[in-house]
C-alpha cells in the first residue's frame, strides 16, 4: 500500500508476525493491524487487515493502557530476576 501524500507512516513489526501501521496527517490518525501468512507455510491460516480512525483522546487512552501493561510486565520480570 502506498502512503498518501503528506501522511506520516510508521510501521512496527510484531514478534509473532504481522505489523501495526500508524498513518497520520492533519485529517486524522489511522491504526492498521496486518497479519500475513504465506500460503506455502500454511494454506489454512488466514491473513487479515483491519484499520480504525482514532481521535486524539482515543490515541491517548490506548497509549496510556499500553504503558500501564508494559510497566507491569517489566516490573514482574524484574521481581522474578531478584528472587
Amino acid at each position: 500500500m502506498a502512503t498518501p501524500k503528506n501522511t506520516r507512516a510508521r510501521i512496527i513489526a510484531i514478534q509473532s508476525g504481522g505489523a501495526v501501521h500508524v498513518y497520520s496527517n492533519e485529517n486524522g490518525t489511522y491504526l492498521q493491524i496486518r497479519r500475513s501468512t504465506p500460503t506455502e507455510e500454511d494454506i489454512l491460516q488466514p491473513s487479515f487487515k483491519v484499520a480504525v480512525c482514532m481521535t486524539k483522546e482515543e490515541i491517548m487512552a490506548l497509549a496510556n493502557e499500553l504503558l500501564i501493561v508494559a510497566s507491569r510486565q517489566i516490573q514482574q520480570a524484574l521481581e522474578q530476576q531478584t528472587t
